[in-house]
């Protein structure tokens, strides 16, 4: 038998209610989990790599760090692996999120991609310019898309 798999976007902003939702979504249809962090501030060094876990490179050539944190991210994996009773696999990629996310969904042969959507000042700014996530895998994903509203703490 084949398990199922979930693909969810992990962003600082909206990890705890999307990745929450997702694990319950997961449990419900004895699915496994796959946690994707995507960082676009980085692109990966081999751009034939469709693996996502190669090395990867700042685009700002003066910005150098070597070392992705995951251990915030881990911690939460390993939580929702005791709490939902799932599997659960972290996934930490470089480049455009909405096309990491696609591929990742690809390559795992998903059923459900889970990802939020936030309603600050600065994700409508930034969907303005670049287009959000959400709407992308909406319009170029035949899985189906839940798009788990999340709101942001107003100072």
């Amino acid at each position: 038998m084949t398990t199922d798999t979930i693909v969810v976007g992990a962003h600082t902003r909206t990890a705890d209610t999307v990745l929450s939702t997702a694990a319950r979504f997961a449990a419900r249809l004895s699915a496994q989990l796959v946690v994707v962090q995507v960082d676009d501030s980085r692109v990966p060094a081999d751009p034939d790599d469709a693996s996502g876990r190669g090395a990867t490179v700042p685009l700002d050539p003066d910005e150098y760090d070597d070392d992705v944190d995951r251990s915030a991210l881990e911690a939460t994996a390993a939580r929702l692996r005791t709490d939902a009773q799932i599997t659960v696999d972290v996934r930490v990629l470089a480049g455009d999120p909405a096309k990491a996310l696609a591929r990742v969904a690809a390559d795992t042969h998903a059923v459900l991609i889970v990802v939020g959507s936030s309603n600050g000042p600065a994700a409508g700014l930034k969907a303005a310019l670049h287009g959000s996530t959400a709407s992308f895998l909406m319009h170029h994903q035949l899985v189906p898309i839940l798009v788990v509203p999340v709101s942001e703490a107003r100072p």
